[in-house]
């Protein structure tokens, strides 16, 4: 199966790449250092081509609150649109340790995405 790894040249996304991999996947790393930026939305299209899921463990390069929560909002909101395009069948989402203390607002602003999205999605703690 053919899936995009985004932050998959990162920490735990080059791992995850690399297991994909292993169990015979088609892994697809997509991050800024292979041309994908989900803040602007470029090489997306190019990236999501054929994919069957996402899985995203991208990280904001702020972990300011206002900053942070700019980021997750962009990047979710252009992902879901060109995975939408792209006949994704499933989105997954990486989240983090630590996010039950995060900002009600941001939890609350990317929960009410991914409710509002047509693409199946599931959110996963680290």
């Amino acid at each position: 199966m053919k899936i995009a790894v985004i932050g998959g040249s990162g920490l735990i996304g080059s791992k995850l790449v690399s297991k994909l991999r292993e169990h015979g996947h088609e892994a697809v790393p997509a991050s800024p250092n292979t041309g994908v930026n989900t803040l602007t939305g470029e090489g997306l299209a190019e990236a999501l081509s054929g994919v069957k899921v996402v899985v995203d463990v991208s990280n904001s390069p702020s972990f300011e609150e206002t900053a942070a929560v700019n980021f997750f909002t962009t990047a979710t909101s252009n992902l879901l649109q060109y995975e939408r395009a792209a006949g994704v069948l499933h989105h997954v989402a990486l989240s983090v340790v630590g996010t039950d203390r995060l900002a009600q607002k941001g939890r609350r602003m990317r929960k009410k995405q991914f409710e509002d999205i047509s693409v199946p999605s599931s959110s996963r703690k680290s």
